[in-house]
């Protein structure tokens, strides 16, 4: 794909991301995508074969920057708290980073084939896997205890809550913020780690 081709697909894909949140994937046509950069609608098929293709790359943008932040998380920190500190500052940046898609990803799975679903399933597995790695190690050093996989909804829900609430100019630094969701989720540092 040429240069010009990929900048117009990423224009189609940031449109599309914005109109999926704002009205919807049922509601937001081709047309409304096409309009938004300026294209007539058929010319969307020159980059996309349907509009679920669409609303996939959307959602696997969002979901693949949720995982290089939670690679980077895990091989940046050496502690288990600093490594629960590094998923949470990594996923609020991703989160915040990329809020439409992200948007889209929270809300629009039920429109997804089971196809498209399973690749997207697939990315949300690893994210998952990293946060389970993580907490395994968390709880061993007594950082913290019970259902780790209820714990981990917990933390993912309450991240992806924010989307909703958080604003930078709000007086919380991302990095900020993260710290007093790990104060919040962790016990008392009696650990070793």
């Amino acid at each position: 794909m040429k240069a010009e081709d990929s900048v117009r697909r990423q224009e189609l894909l940031s449109s599309a991301a914005r109109l999926f949140r704002d009205v919807g994937y049922a509601r937001a046509t081709v047309r409304d995508i096409a309009k938004a950069v300026g294209i007539q609608s058929g010319s969307i098929f020159y980059y996309f074969k349907t509009k679920e293709d669409i609303l996939v790359d959307v959602m696997e943008s969002a979901m693949q920057a949720f995982v290089a932040a939670g690679q980077r998380a895990l091989t940046d920190a050496s502690t288990p708290r600093g490594r629960l500190r590094g998923l949470f500052v990594g996923h609020l940046k991703a989160l915040h980073g990329t809020t439409d898609e992200t948007a889209v990803v929270l809300s629009e799975w039920r429109n997804l084939s089971p196809k498209s679903r399973r690749r997207i399933v697939k990315l949300r597995d690893q994210v998952d896997g990293m946060w389970d790695e993580a907490l395994g190690e968390a709880a061993a050093a007594g950082l913290v205890r019970g259902d780790l996989r209820l714990l981990r909804l917990a933390m993912l829900g309450s991240l992806n809550w924010s989307l909703q609430w958080y604003s930078p100019k709000g007086g919380l630094s991302i990095e900020e913020l993260a710290d007093r969701f790990v104060d919040f989720f962790l016990t008392p540092a009696k650990a070793k780690g």
